[in-house]
């Protein structure tokens, strides 16, 4: 580093309290301040990246700066003297340097642009050159505008001196001088005249209305006509902006017979890749769905791909947005047309969003173009891509409320699962009935009868298959047991990927709630089980050998000073053993749950009911010299949490999942109604309190009776407002012991509120609570099999979030106000630990149904098979995971439940029946229409005869 520049960095580094340390920020800092020392030792010394485009506000370089702010001639001039770039186009702002000089009316920045050689002075802005925008400038000036007229007319003038065209047109065909004229600017038409390098043509360019820039200079300045036409060349020119009138002025033969003369001249390459600021003639084209103007430009050379800094799509796209299938038909067969996503978003997605309803246009064909699309080998859409918001094209169907595009879309593999980054699936707005029309698709047969023996039923699970989890997706791309590949991590994850988080979202939707009993899902959950199953009864033995441990431990050994006999003593040691090894697993296993997945761990009421087993039995392990009064507690408490973690672990049995339901129900519901109740309780509970308390005065003043009667010993349960409150709450259950209570006080008062509260408390609320409970209770059992499914479900989603490490679940609200690395948080993930064994273990794609079907035979015992992939395809993994069944599941048969191949028959009957239905409908309109036709022929023979006679 040589010494000037070892300077230079510390002092920018002491302007960072000026400045800021960032040495870009001091260069912006600089420039508006006028500081043009520091900027050009900045820009002297290289510290800085002149081309930086500058954040929100701006979203400008350094030159657009200082040519968009007033007095800052030097500093232009030094970044020109710099060789930045002059003729760029500003993405955000669409314009060039040029443009922004005119648009602030900074004459001085203009002259120096106007002296560099590089500078394109033709350059357009949302289809203006600077001398158009210059003109159209000053329609717009109000205040002082004597002196800024003048500004823009000297603008002109350097601009036509310059070279830039007087002939240009914008979008709508306003030339230079049609604007000009038709606001009467003499001085700014006389520069034109003067100092145009090209004749100029009055009649080449007509507006929206057909008019010209003649109709208008004869109506303002008619002397200066004559003028124009003895300057003006007879031959006519054909360029771009002729051409690019026509399309705007819908004039497609004008088009194609210029564009053609060209050809034949073979000066068409030039116009082929020029753009009006806004457009190329292709975009453009296919944008005004010209189709003949298409297939002339693709015939002769366009590039099908050709964009310009105005409008980044590409025409392809364009044509989806439009519904344009004849268009998008034309790309489809040009061998360069490229089909990738366009600004983060594919093809499908476009053609989705632009769907117009009710268009009667013989051009829009949006099922056409979703047809091709979907169906084409060429193209090899992606139906699962996600665009910037993590939308995928199913989201857009769904929100368009087309039942049909949501249908095309799920057969051709779309995932119903898939969040974006609101959290919310392609099911948040897909209706029940589609839903159930596709869960219906999904189950065929083979065609054979159903008393055949070999009679098939087929179950699809595509909808369900994350894109991460797709063989043919990920897997096929990166060998699945190729340790050396460095990508062994991207692919593990690749593999990784809930299975029942859209089932999950099903459970919360009430519309979508009961397709959980339909045979496709149930057939899932059915496999998920088994898949599972031996996971959940491992956890299920071991805590019960815990909680056995623990429960004979207390009652033996825990806090019993007697002596018993050697056989209890060494029970008690084996079971002391046993809890602290049990302990030490449990610690582990919850451990492990939420560092996996510490949003979903927290949210449960079970985990914290496991977190307080664990600090109660670890005192009861470790700490045996406690006082015999905190063993009793301590006893109390472990044996209940440990009890009730018990029974709700064996309420996750799907048999018995319903009576754990109607407890959680039923208790929540009583905890809700008391929660705003509990005020009248109180309420009472302090009357009482008021009521019945012994006076303190009168106890001081009388004597203490040395013989108390047996009943003065009763403990005074309305001595302070705790005990009244306890003693209200026992009396709600109906123990009321009115003769403890002392009435003589206040007989009257006291008297009436006490069968107040015993008809609203007891009476009244004891018995709402119970309709209460009845009712949930008979709502639950009336479907229960819907109950089961939704319990197995939050089960096997649980076991997913731990041994996966990945849950799109919503968090609860608590949650929300967190930020959305803490929502995501996870201090582990399973490759950590080598968890893929596991992973693997619980899911069913890729490897398990590698072609996310299965096959049922009802004749042959309800036996399911799993088609194999090609052999050789994926690899062996496939075999190694088959093969390696736990010991339980060498033991089951793949039958299928009885009752799940019987509702899928019912599918298959009411399928065969519509289709029988929509047969014979499909006749009777033939028919129907057979006979319109012939009643139609008979009234024309019938007008020819009475014509005739």
């Amino acid at each position: 580093m040589t010494r000037d520049n070892y300077e230079m960095n510390n002092r920018l580094s002491r302007g960072g309290s000026l400045f800021g340390g960032d040495p870009q920020t001091q260069l912006r800092t600089a420039l508006r301040t006028n500081d043009y020392a520091t900027f050009k030792k900045l820009v002297g010394y290289g510290a800085v990246d002149l081309e930086y485009v500058y954040p929100y506000p701006d979203y400008k370089t350094c030159l657009e700066l200082a040519i968009s702010e007033p007095n800052k001639k030097d500093f232009v001039k030094l970044l020109l003297q710099h060789e930045v770039q002059v003729n760029n186009i500003n993405e955000t702002h669409g314009a060039a340097p040029i443009h922004f000089a005119v648009e602030t009316g900074n004459i001085d920045a203009l002259a120096l642009l106007l002296e560099d050689d590089r500078i394109d002075v033709n350059v357009k802005c949302k289809g203006n050159t600077a001398l158009l925008m210059a003109i159209k400038q000053i329609q717009d000036l109000d205040d002082d505008r004597e002196r800024e007229l003048a500004v823009y007319e000297d603008m002109v003038e350097l601009l036509v001196k310059a070279g830039c065209n007087a002939n240009a047109p914008d979008q709508r065909g306003v030339t230079p001088v049609y604007s000009a004229a038709k606001q009467g600017l003499e001085r700014v038409i006389t520069y034109i005249l003067d100092y145009s390098k090209d004749p100029v043509n009055l009649d080449s360019y007509k507006d929206i209305r057909g008019k010209t820039a003649r109709y208008y200079l004869q109506e303002a300045f008619p002397h200066l006509v004559a003028r124009f036409d003895s300057n003006s060349e007879t031959a006519e020119i054909v360029d771009a902006d002729k051409l690019f009138s026509y399309l705007s002025r819908h004039e497609e033969d004008n088009f194609i017979r210029d564009f053609n003369r060209l050809v034949k001249k073979n000066e068409h390459r030039t116009v082929l890749s020029a753009n009006n600021g806004m457009n190329t003639l292709l975009q453009q084209a296919t944008d005004k769905g010209f189709e003949k103007v298409v297939l002339n430009l693709l015939n002769n050379g366009a590039d099908p791909n050709a964009t310009c800094s105005g409008n980044s799509v590409r025409p392809v796209a364009i044509a989806c947005q439009n519904g344009y299938s004849r268009i998008l038909k034309m790309f489809i067969d040009h061998e360069s047309t490229l089909f990738d996503s366009v600004n983060s978003e594919s093809l499908l997605q476009i053609t989705i969003k632009g769907m117009r309803t009710g268009s009667k246009s013989h051009q829009i064909d949006f099922q056409s173009c979703l047809d091709m699309l979907l169906k084409n080998p060429k193209i090899n859409t992606d139906v699962n891509h996600k665009d910037v918001k993590d939308n995928t094209a199913l989201h857009y169907a769904a929100r368009n409320g087309d039942p049909d595009t949501v249908l095309d879309l799920l057969r051709n593999g779309a995932c119903i699962g898939l969040r974006n980054k609101f959290d919310e699936p392609p099911l948040a707005d897909i209706s029940a009935k589609t839903l159930e029309t596709y869960l219906d698709e999904c189950i065929t047969t083979n065609g054979e009868r159903p008393s055949d023996d070999d009679y098939e039923i087929h179950i699809k699970y595509s909808f369900l298959v994350y894109p991460n989890n797709s063989l043919e997706n990920e897997l096929s791309k990166i060998p699945l047991m190729d340790k050396s590949n460095n990508n062994v991590d991207k692919e593990f994850d690749a593999i990784l990927a809930p299975e029942t988080e859209a089932l999950l979202y099903m459970t919360r939707n009430e519309e979508l709630r009961p397709l959980l009993k339909h045979p496709v899902i149930t057939s899932f959950l059915y496999l998920k089980w088994q898949r599972i199953s031996c996971l959940f009864y491992a956890n299920i033995t071991f805590y019960f050998l815990l909680w056995l441990c623990l429960m004979l431990y207390i009652i033996f050994g825990y806090g019993v000073d007697r002596q018993q006999p050697k056989s209890i003593e060494t029970l008690n040691i084996l079971t002391h053993i046993g809890t602290s090894i049990g302990l030490i697993l449990l610690i582990f296993r919850e451990l492990f749950q939420l560092l996996v997945s510490p949003t979903r761990y927290l949210q449960s009421i079970e985990n914290w009911m496991e977190i307080a087993l664990i600090f109660v039995t670890a005192w009861i392990v470790c700490y045996d010299s406690a006082p015999e009064s905190t063993k009793q507690q301590l006893s109390a408490v472990a044996i209940l949490l440990s009890s009730a973690e018990f029974v709700l672990l064996i309420g996750q049995f799907p048999t018995l999942s319903t009576y754990i339901v109607m407890l959680k129900t039923v208790s929540w519901n009583f905890f809700k109604f008391l929660l705003w109740y509990c005020i009248l309780i109180i309420a009472f509970a302090l009357s009482f309190y008021s009521l019945f308390r012994e006076d303190v005065k009168d106890e001081e003043q009388t004597a203490p009776n040395p013989n108390p009667a047996p009943e003065d010993e009763e403990e005074d349960f309305f001595k302070d407002p705790g005990s009244s409150l306890f003693k209200t709450i026992v009396m709600l259950t109906g123990e009321f012991d009115a003769s403890s209570i002392k009435f003589s006080t206040f007989p009257i008062t006291s008297h009436i509120i006490f069968i107040v509260f015993v008809f609203m408390i007891p009476i009244v609320l004891f018995n709402l609570l119970n309709g209460l409970a009845v009712s949930d209770t008979q709502e639950i059992r009336a479907d229960a099999e819907l109950v089961g499914h939704i319990s197995r479900v939050k089960l096997i989603s649980y076991f997913e979030s731990v041994l996966i490490g990945k849950s799109y679940t919503k968090p609860m609200r608590c949650w929300s106000w967190f930020p959305q690395y803490i929502q995501d948080l996870q201090f582990i993930t399973p490759k950590t630990l080598c968890m893929k064994p596991f992973a693997t273990r619980i899911s069913l794609f890729p490897h398990f149904l590698p072609k996310y079907r299965i096959i049922v035979k009802p004749n042959q015992d309800n036996r399911f098979d799993i088609p194999h992939p090609e052999p050789g395809k994926y690899g062996d993994d496939y075999e190694d995971i088959e093969g390696g069944k736990c010991c339980f599941e060498r033991c089951q048969a793949n039958r299928l439940d009885r009752k799940i191949v019987k509702n899928a028959k019912v599918v298959i009957g009411k399928k065969t029946y519509i289709s029988e239905f929509d047969e014979i409908k499909d006749k009777l309109s033939h028919c129907e229409r057979k006979i319109e036709s012939i009643e139609s022929t008979l009234k024309k023979v019938l007008q020819n005869l009475e014509n005739k006679y």
